[in-house]
């Protein structure tokens, strides 16, 4: 199967710039099938260290560059290959990405694309009650979904989520799920202003206190559940503090040097259990659907801008402003001059 017309990508060819531009992709196999796609979720947090170059994987060398980045797409099967089974033409799907061009130099994460060319195996059907929108944020609502699922829970159990993006945030919606009270710390207003709409039973704006003393006076044992995606080692250790003894750390963020330190005598002083969740799998991806289905996870809800997918560089130089106030970024390409 091949595509008539050119694909649009966004591109960042060389660090701190992004593009908007045609691109090649391969022709779909039997066992592929061909998506037009209609919504992309911007990863913030990983994106932005692709694009300013700070993007560190241990044993792994640096990220090559002209580099496609993202990995979470929804749109519609516009072909399905001989040997595909279960999907058809017309279907709506979650994809994460578009298998690379032969000879892309650079590196290809392929979900910023306007076409997919995708493994069968890998896209997830959509439920009815899903749109192509929402789902356009699966990836990253599972990383949320996963450490929230890995501590047990009993009756009257508190978490304390520290960090109000958008891990956070789905995070603590998925533990309210669970029979969770949650209380989140942040230091945006707006986007806590959305956390105590969507997310959160109650949420504390740490430039106006101290939240370990909030949480401390008001359990004084200290919570069962520490969640802490903020990716620094002095808020983990925040969250140690928080917890009570044999409480649970999910440590939910993405620790590059020198941020992933840890001293093990903060753990044992209290024998606590941590959880270290990572990446995704096709299980927790189709049980965090469910989730947005059931309306217990939202992801509309969570997203603050949308741009049409050739006004990309818009958005993503708002990652790069620390002054810009933002939430979830989606990008369109279902309009024409998407191509």
């Amino acid at each position: 199967m091949r595509t008539r017309e050119k694909p649009m990508a966004v591109v960042f060819p060389e660090i701190g710039k992004i593009t908007f531009q045609e691109t090649e992709i391969p022709d779909a196999g039997p066992e592929d099938v061909l998506i037009d796609v209609e919504y992309t979720t911007i990863s913030n947090g990983t994106e932005r260290w692709c694009l300013t170059g700070n993007l560190t994987v241990p044993d792994k060398p640096p990220l090559a560059f002209p580099h496609v980045p993202g990995y979470q797409a929804g749109g519609v099967i516009r072909a399905a290959g001989e040997r595909v089974k279960g999907l058809r033409p017309g279907g709506r799907v979650f994809s994460r990405n578009c298998t690379a061009p032969s000879g892309w130099r650079g590196s290809w994460w392929g979900g910023h694309t306007s076409i997919h060319v995708a493994r069968a195996e890998s896209v997830i059907p959509l439920p009815e009650r899903v749109s192509t929108r929402e789902a356009s944020a699966l990836l990253v609502a599972q990383v949320g979904f996963n450490g929230a699922s890995k501590p047990h829970v009993s009756e009257g159990y508190v978490a304390a989520v520290i960090g109000e993006g958008l891990v956070g945030q789905y995070a603590a919606q998925t533990l309210r799920s669970r029979g969770v009270y949650v209380v989140m710390a942040g230091l945006s207003e707006r986007r806590l202003e959305i956390a105590a709409r969507y997310s959160a039973d109650e949420v504390f704006d740490n430039r106006n206190g101290d939240f370990s003393h909030y949480i401390l006076e008001k359990f004084p044992e200290g919570v069962d559940i520490a969640v802490e995606t903020a990716s620094k080692s002095r808020t983990v250790q925040m969250a140690i503090d928080l917890l009570r003894p044999e409480g649970q750390l999910v440590l939910n963020g993405f620790y590059p040097p020198p941020e992933h330190l840890l001293d093990w005598h903060w753990l044992r002083t209290k024998e606590l259990t941590v959880h270290c969740p990572n990446s995704r799998t096709r299980d927790r991806l189709e049980r965090t659907l469910r989730l947005i289905e059931q309306g217990h996870i939202r992801t509309d809800e969570l997203d603050t801008h949308e741009f049409p997918a050739e006004k990309a560089e818009e958005a993503y130089r708002m990652l790069l402003d620390p002054d810009a106030e933002f939430l979830g970024i989606v990008l369109r390409w279902k309009n024409d001059d998407c191509g």
